[in-house]
């Protein structure tokens, strides 16, 4: 009866191995090897025990301390954490669930056998970065010419990875990662960066608090501090240091590097010119930090700012905290003694600069023309008969100005032909007395003046071909 049983009734098999025990001598022995469990903090940790042939025998659970933490499948410490769990018979597994960096360590699984026979299990605990804020460097403030040392603590387990950044002003530029080995140098930005390994600091059981420190040489994570040589206002801005051990997100911190430095100034132009009775604007540009004094003298001497009809200062620049600021001096209805050196002048603690430009009067690049002085027209002419005189292209001749499209009065045109001439400015057509010529298109000129030099031309001409004529014609009558 009992061998039917044996496959169908648990109770029966207890009974068997009791027995067998009793008999034959089998002791409980262990079915899982020894095994590393390793969790993320955080999570349930399942520490493996498994018994063959425990008949009447007892499985108790002790952590590192020895502190006795479960009876059978009874809890007997406070720790609600702490359960058996049994998913087959032969199974005591401990559950720790929410495991703590504290939890880490050595677990023992055991057999009140004679002696008590043990399995040991080893607890692993990692623990994603974390960042120490209390042991890690807040915003920095220097002088050029100093050495600037930013500290990013971390811990977490394993020790996690620290790598140095340095954000861009512009956001939409992706940040620059400062590659430096422990003890090298980089250069960057015109700035030296060297990184250091850390000292140790003693921490509590949960990992989380200083407790103490440890002075040590080359020890701790190298790259955890970050070392700005000579630092210069090209090395100021906001550095971030990132840590990540691959447990868990990476963690971050930012530390703000404000250097100071006396005033700089720039100006767009040295030279800038207006008409009287306008207004104009003068821009000096001032990098410093922090901003001091600032403010525009003329001549060496301090201008009136309480005169609003005159002068208007304003100060221009991103926001508050900007490095760079523009400052204005609006001039109105400006006159002649505004005309002079205008200096912009910047003062802080640390130092001074100052900038001079010239305001000039722009009227002096305008074209005068004097009305009453005579130039020098070059005129041309157009021939309407056949018979026409030579051409009195290329005679330069006074003004002359068309007054309207009318033949010459009788008795002062030029005998029989008809030029055209290139036009003087309109200001002159009212011109008095004025005297013209030519059918098709008018002449004129300033009555007082008589171009008898072209006419002279004209008549010498006509009688040196008629006398060339008459040569020719006696020369050959006498060869004939």
């Amino acid at each position: 009866m009992c061998g039917k049983i044996f496959f169908s009734n648990l109770l029966c098999i207890s009974t068997l191995l009791i027995l067998l025990d009793q008999v034959f001598g089998i002791e409980p022995s262990f079915d899982v090897p020894i095994i590393n469990v390793t969790v993320h903090e955080g999570d349930t940790a399942v520490l493996p025990c498994s018994v063959d042939y425990l008949a009447e025998h007892k499985v108790v659970w002790t952590d590192q301390w020895s502190t006795l933490l479960t009876l059978d499948d009874r809890r007997i410490i406070d720790d609600t954490r702490i359960s058996i769990e049994r998913p087959y018979t032969k199974d005591w597994n401990l559950h720790i669930r929410k495991v703590e960096y504290k939890d880490r360590g050595p677990y023992t699984c055991q057999i009140n056998t004679n002696p008590v026979k043990t399995k040991s299990v080893m607890l692993n605990v990692l623990v994603p970065s974390l960042i120490i804020n209390g042991m890690s460097s807040r915003d920095t403030t220097a002088r050029e010419g100093d050495t600037v040392t930013l500290i990013c603590n971390v811990t977490g387990v394993p020790l996690p990875e620290v790598t140095w950044y340095k954000l861009p002003m512009d956001r939409t530029i992706s940040k620059e990662r400062l590659d430096t080995e422990t003890g090298a140098f980089t250069h960057l930005d015109s700035c030296i960066y060297s990184l250091k390994p850390k000292d140790v600091y003693q921490m509590d059981p949960s990992g989380r608090n200083v407790i103490g420190h440890i002075e040590s040489d080359g020890i701790g994570t190298a790259g955890e501090i970050l070392m700005i040589h000579n630092v210069s206002r090209y090395c100021d801005g906001t550095y971030e240091c990132v840590a990540y051990n691959e447990v868990g997100p990476a963690v971050t911190r930012q530390m703000n590097v404000l250097v100071e430095y006396p005033p700089e100034i720039t100006l767009p132009t040295r030279r800038i010119g207006q008409y009287p009775g306008r207004e104009t604007i003068l821009d000096c540009e001032i990098t410093a930090y922090p901003h001091g004094v600032m403010y525009w003298m003329k001549d060496g001497m301090d201008l009136d700012f309480m005169n609003e009809e005159k002068y208007r200062i304003e100060l221009y620049s991103g926001n508050d905290d900007s490095k760079r600021k523009t400052l204005s001096l609006r001039v109105k209805d400006i006159t002649k003694n505004d005309y002079g050196e205008y200096t912009c002048f910047a003062k802080n603690f640390l130092g001074q600069d100052q900038e001079s430009m010239i305001l000039y009067d722009y009227s002096i690049h305008d074209v005068k023309v004097d009305t009453t002085t005579s130039t020098v027209r070059r005129i041309f002419h157009t021939v309407t008969k056949s018979n026409a005189i030579p051409s009195l292209q290329g005679t330069e001749l006074k003004p002359s100005v068309v007054v309207n499209r009318l033949p010459y009065p009788e008795g002062n045109k030029i005998q029989g032909k008809d030029i055209s001439v290139i036009q003087s400015p309109p200001e002159k057509h009212k011109s008095p007395g004025l005297q013209c010529s030519g059918v098709h298109v008018p002449v004129c000129a300033d009555k007082p003046y008589r171009n008898t030099n072209a006419i002279t031309s004209i008549h010498s001409q006509k009688t040196l071909i008629s006398l060339l004529g008459n040569i020719l014609f006696f020369a050959l009558k006498t060869l004939s």
